[in-house]
């Protein structure tokens, strides 16, 4: 009866074995391989975007472009409730951060990561904070520091692709974020983290308040930005 034996193997295997967030279908990792192979297509012919710098001394790094199979990713983890999927994805920036020789400086090597905050209501309704997800996952696979209490976001900003003009972005932003009182030591250099970059008004509010307390950025890392036509 060896092949009731395979059948039942087979069986408990498929009712034990994870499906793939995305796709549903059974998978030994997270993601399975074909919806990895859709995401990964995605990725940016260049990991530093030398063409969009935040300022000249302040470098933007993207690992993909934020449309098709990566889009529908980070739809699915933060509306769908599958935080495990933005995991998947920080190793695999991890892994081009690894391999960059942009990355490589002394100067980088001994910094810490901020993740862009959620404000205490959403981070409630959503039940986690896609960008911290990715920068703890990050920081475990490069032997940096994730240090979130060093940004809280104070403000209930609407989502940024809601406004309709840069006044109102940068009205919706304003004082959002603040650096809280038992974080305000001495000065420190950082890294900011976030999932999708695309008119910088976030990150840009972001370094205004880390820079009024002493905190240099030195770099952001976003998981995907627009692919912007010349």
């Amino acid at each position: 009866m060896k092949w009731f034996d395979s059948l039942a193997n087979t069986i408990t295997n498929s009712l034990w074995q994870a499906s793939c967030p995305l796709c549903k279908r059974p998978s030994d990792r997270i993601l399975c391989k074909d919806c990895d192979r859709q995401i990964a297509a995605y990725q940016s012919p260049d990991f530093l975007q030398k063409d969009y710098p935040i300022t000249p001394e302040i470098p933007l790094y993207s690992w993909g472009i934020y449309d098709g199979a990566l889009k529908r990713a980070i739809a699915a983890c933060k509306y769908d409730n599958h935080p495990e999927i933005m995991e998947a994805i920080a190793e695999k920036i991890a892994d081009t951060w690894k391999r960059s020789a942009n990355t490589k400086t002394p100067s980088l090597k001994k910094i810490s990561v901020i993740p862009i905050p959620l404000h205490a209501n959403k981070l409630k309704s959503r039940g986690f904070n896609q960008a911290e997800l990715m920068a703890r996952r990050f920081c475990d696979l490069t032997a940096m520091t994730c240090k979130p209490q060093l940004l809280r976001r104070d403000k209930d900003t609407k989502a940024q692709m809601q406004t309709k003009s840069k006044q109102e972005r940068e009205e919706n932003l304003s004082k959002a974020f603040t650096v809280p009182l038992n974080q305000q030591s001495k000065p420190q250099d950082v890294i900011l983290f976030d999932d999708i970059y695309t008119t910088g008004a976030t990150i840009r509010e972001a370094i205004a308040t880390l820079a009024a307390n002493n905190i240099k950025v030195k770099g952001v890392i976003v998981l995907a930005r627009p692919q912007f036509k010349s």
